[in-house]
């Protein structure tokens, strides 16, 4: 019984001390509460112990502002990487469409050519007929010399037909379908065309060279009448091409003394290897079955 009685007494004194000691740290906070509130002494305490702490929260804010930098790295590279895909996308079909627009243009303008034909050729072709035909496919080895034609004899295309671009002759069909036909160009070493001299009316034949930008006069006496840049036009002889249409310049003369003929070789007035759009033609003296 003597020992439990001291084990009480010892536990009351603790409980005691304890409760006294929180009273004076409970009074001492209250004190100082009061003396910060009036006169201010804590705060450059304060602004000391912050300033020391400073390094410390930021040591320990660090894994979150790396991994928040990582993080924004990756959104902006990704970002980055769409936007450049999207731009070059915009790119390419702007360019496309340039494109689009510039060969628009151009077939726009040659088609303007193309209509206006007659007036380039003058007055003398008036009462021909002609109609507009698109080349879908060529030929131009140096025997052939060939084109196809979206015309057939169900536009009214006919075997031996001229055929013509803005600026001059290009040759004549040779094979049609209903559909489409084969025209021979005046280049193929198997055509030839009856020419005569714009400037002074001297006759001949212009035969192909194989070449597209070449033609040879056959049959020119040494001595004729021709001179650098005239234009050979067609003479209507045979029936075949109209009169007056153009055909080439002459572009170079070779006269050997004592030969018999001179070697002229012409220059072709129309784009026999650029041309698109052509002209069908139906002279005078033919009618247009479509018409």
């Amino acid at each position: 019984m003597p020992f439990k009685a001291t084990s009480q007494e010892s536990i009351f004194r603790r409980g005691n001390a304890l409760t006294l000691k929180m009273v004076i740290i409970l009074l001492l906070s209250l004190t100082l509460f009061v003396i910060d509130h009036r006169q201010h002494k804590s705060h450059q305490l304060r602004v000391w112990i912050e300033n020391a702490m400073l390094p410390v929260h930021h040591l320990i804010d660090f894994p979150r502002i790396f991994s928040l930098w990582v993080l924004e790295g990756v959104r902006s590279q990704d970002s980055l990487q769409e936007e450049n895909a999207s731009l070059r996308s915009k790119n390419l079909l702007l360019q496309h469409k340039l494109q689009k627009q510039e060969a628009i243009e151009s077939e726009n303008s040659r088609l303007r050519k193309l209509l206006n034909a007659s007036f380039i050729f003058g007055t003398v072709q008036k009462d021909d007929k002609v109609r507009l035909a698109e080349i879908i496919a060529v030929d131009l080895d140096a025997f052939n010399q060939e084109v196809v034609l979206n015309k057939g004899s169900r536009d009214g295309a006919y075997v031996g037909q001229p055929l013509m671009d803005a600026t001059g002759v290009m040759g004549q069909i040779i094979r049609i379908t209903p559909h489409s036909s084969t025209a021979l160009l005046l280049s193929s070493p198997r055509h030839s065309i009856p020419v005569q001299s714009r400037r002074n009316g001297l006759r001949t034949l212009a035969m192909g060279t194989g070449h597209p930008n070449r033609l040879s006069l056959r049959f020119v006496p040494s001595g004729s009448d021709l001179i650098l840049g005239d234009t050979l036009i067609t003479s209507g002889l045979g029936g075949r091409f109209p009169y007056g249409y153009p055909v080439g310049t002459v572009h170079s003369i070779n006269a050997e003394e004592g030969a018999q003929f001179s070697e002229i070789t012409l220059t072709p007035t129309s784009l026999l290897e650029r041309s698109r759009e052509v002209l069908l033609v139906w002279p005078d003296s033919i009618t247009d079955p479509l018409q």
